[in-house]
C-alpha cells in the first residue's frame, strides 16, 4: 500500500473513532497495535483537526459576536425606545446569549482535552490514548450540538424580526 492510501486509512480510522458514538472503553489487540504502529500519523491527523477546529471556532466566534453586537443588541435598544416588549423575542435573545456562553465554555474544554491528547504518548499507552480520544470525541460533539442550537436560535431571531418588521 502506498503512503497516500495509508494516510487516508489512518485519517479515516481517527475520524471514525473521533465521531462514532457509544465506543467501548476497552479496545481490541488489533486496535492497540494500530494505534501504537500509526501513532505519529494519528497525532498528525489530530493536530490538523486541532488547527482546522481552531479556525472554525474563530470564524464562528466572530459570527456569533456579530449577531449579538450588530443585530440583537441594537434591536433591543430600538424595542426599548419604542416601549415594545415581546417575550418570545426576549426569550430567544436570552437563549442565544446563554448558548453562546455554553459554546465558548464547551469549546475551551474540548480544546484543552484535544491538546492533552496530542501531547500524550500513544505508542506506550494506546489504551489510555484511546480512552482520552473517546473523551475528546464527546466534548467535540457537545461543541457541534451548541453550534446547531445557535444556528437554530439565529434562524428563530430572523423569523421573529420578520414578524416585528411591520410594527417598528
Amino acid at each position: 500500500m502506498d503512503m497516500k492510501k495509508i494516510a487516508v486509512v489512518i485519517s479515516a480510522l481517527v475520524l471514525a473513532v473521533f465521531t462514532t458514538t457509544g465506543v467501548s472503553a476497552e479496545i481490541s489487540e488489533e486496535t492497540k497495535n494500530t494505534i501504537t504502529e500509526k501513532c505519529d500519523s494519528i497525532k498528525e491527523t489530530l493536530v490538523n483537526v486541532q488547527h482546522d477546529d481552531s479556525r472554525v471556532r474563530v470564524y464562528l466566534g466572530r459570527y456569533y459576536e456579530a449577531i449579538l453586537n450588530k443585530f440583537i443588541t441594537p434591536l433591543n435598544v430600538k424595542l426599548v425606545e419604542k416601549n415594545m416588549s415581546n417575550t418570545n423575542f426576549i426569550n430567544s435573545q436570552n437563549n442565544f446569549v446563554k448558548m453562546r456562553t455554553n459554546f465558548i465554555i464547551d469549546y475551551i474544554e474540548y480544546q484543552k482535552a484535544l491538546e492533552s491528547l496530542v501531547a500524550m504518548d500513544c505508542k506506550t499507552e494506546p489504551e489510555k490514548f484511546y480512552s482520552e480520544l473517546e473523551e475528546v470525541r464527546i466534548k467535540r460533539s457537545l461543541v457541534a450540538e451548541d453550534t446547531a442550537k445557535l444556528r437554530s436560535l439565529a434562524n428563530e431571531q430572523v423569523e421573529l424580526v420578520t414578524k416585528l418588521r411591520g410594527t417598528l
